[in-house]
């Protein structure tokens, strides 16, 4: 399922393309991040909501297109 990365209720959730929210992401959920091609990211909160992809912490940047 594709949708894009919102911010919604104090924490991240995706918005589906059918227009249905996923319902909420947690620490620890993993997805694919579209930046330029598909990356595997897991979700983690330090000091705010950040992907972890490896080693590299990338902020956040909501609008983005992710899928699951």
């Amino acid at each position: 399922m594709v949708g894009i990365l919102i911010f919604n209720g104090g924490r991240p959730d995706i918005a589906l393309e059918n227009g249905a929210l996923y319902g909420g992401l947690h620490c620890g959920d993993c997805f694919q991040y579209y930046d330029g091609g598909w990356i595997d990211v897991r979700l983690e909160y330090m000091d705010g909501w950040i992907l972890v992809h490896g080693r590299v912490h990338r902020e956040i940047v909501y609008g983005a297109q992710v899928r699951i």
